[in-house]
Order: C-alpha cells, then structure tokens, then sequence
C-alpha cells in the first residue's frame, strides 16, 4: 500500500482542518481519523448561515431565476400555481432555498456519509460510519465555498439574464440554456462545476487515508459514491 499516506499526527484546531483540508486532506484526515463530527458539523453550519444572510442579496437574482424555471417548467405540463399565489410561492421558494442550504452540512454528513460507508464496505475500504460520516463533513467545505462564489458573481456580474441557478456553476453548466436543456442532462452536467470535482477529490483522499487503502482505491469508493447521490437527485426529473 505504497500510497497510504502517514502524515503527522500533530493535534489541529477545528479550524485549522476545516482550512486545510482543501489542500492537504491527507494530512487533516490522518490526524483527525478519531475526532468526533459534531464539532465540524457545527462550525460549517454556522459559517454557512452566516454567509447566506450576508449575501442573500447578491445570491437573489439566481434563486429567483430558478423559481421562474420551474415555474415555466411546471406550467408547460399544467401544474402552474394560480397567479395569485405566485408571490407566496416566490417567498416560500426563496426562504425553503435558504432554509434547506443551511442544513446542508448536517444532511450531508448522516445521507452521504452512509453512501461513503456502504460505498467503502462494497470495495474493500471499510470504515466506521463515524468515520464515513466525518469524510462527507469535511468534504463539504469546498460546497460552502461555492454559495461564496455564487455570491460574488452575483456583485461583479450583470445577473438581469440570468435563467437558473445553474448560470453560477464554475463548470459547463453554466453555459447551456436551462430553460431548453433537459432538466436530466443539465443536473448531470452540473456535476462537473469545479467546487464539485473538488469535493470529490477530497472524498476520495479521505477514504484513502481513513481506511488505509490504496489512492486508486479510495478513487473509486468516491466514484461509486458521488454516482449514486448524483443518481438519487436526478431521479425525481427523470420521473417527472
């Protein structure tokens, strides 16, 4: 297992990880492998909600964009709300948008640290499910990353033609016409945005390190991983 990584196992701060593992996850792992979760859970979330009640206002044009997708999406197959309900909509859209990105620290970490669990039992790299779980926490930092960036774009850019929430991705998404491209394809191209890639990369070091496997190992444990959640949010599309 020539690439198993044996870094210091120096003690870290919270923050110290939460920094570093975006350019020495293998380092940050090593050292945190038996640290708890809650702690990094926590410090996200509160950094995450922090930055979307500072920028919700430059990240608005993109959320009201995408309702005004879906909303054209669902009038075209007859399930439009009434027009004196579509500002209600509007508002519980923005605030559900807001309310279910603040979660998403904690959701990921128990769903998606199942999937890295399962994924890492299946190919030979098991791990406990708090360790698992503490790979998809820390794997969310570059996805928090992201709303930042989404946000800026929204103070430097000109957002008047924005069509979804797709046109901030760092990645081909943000190139294709969401109001003709199929919601299906669109959500799997959207994969590829960088802070996506990112998180993979991360993912896959991670178990790597976690459960002391080769690289290519921990590699494809993440593929398998990221292709069943991509699988499981594209499905309601595909069935729509």
């Amino acid at each position: 297992m020539s690439e198993v990584t044996t870094a210091s196992t120096k003690k870290s701060g919270v923050f110290e990880d939460i920094l570093e593992v975006l350019w020495a996850p293998a380092a940050v792992f090593d050292r945190a492998r038996s640290n708890g979760i809650g702690k990094y859970i926590l410090v996200l979330t509160i950094i995450l909600v922090a930055l979307l009640l500072a920028t919700k206002g430059l990240m608005q044009p993109y959320i009201d964009a995408n309702f005004d997708l879906s909303m054209q999406q669902a009038a075209a197959k007859g399930k439009a709300p009434p027009p004196e309900a579509m500002a209600t909509a509007r508002n519980f859209a923005s605030y559900g948008f807001l309310g279910f990105t603040a979660l998403y620290v904690p959701f990921t970490a128990v769903l998606f640290g199942l999937v890295l669990f399962l994924a890492g039992k299946f190919l030979s790299a098991p791990m406990q499910f708090g360790q698992a779980a503490l790979v998809a926490t820390l794997s969310t930092v570059p996805r928090v990353l992201s709303f930042l960036a989404m946000a800026i774009q929204g103070a430097i850019t000109d957002t008047s033609n924005v069509k979804s929430i797709f046109d901030a991705s760092i990645g081909p998404a943000r190139f294709m016409d969401a109001t003709t491209t199929s919601p299906v394809i669109l959500g799997l191209v959207a994969q590829l945005d960088l802070f996506n890639i990112w998180q993979f990369v991360i993912c896959a070091v991670g178990i790597s390190v976690i459960a002391r496997v080769e690289r290519s190992t921990g590699y494809v444990a993440a593929i398998v991983a990221f292709a069943i959640t991509a699988a499981l949010s594209i499905l309601p599309q595909a069935l729509a």
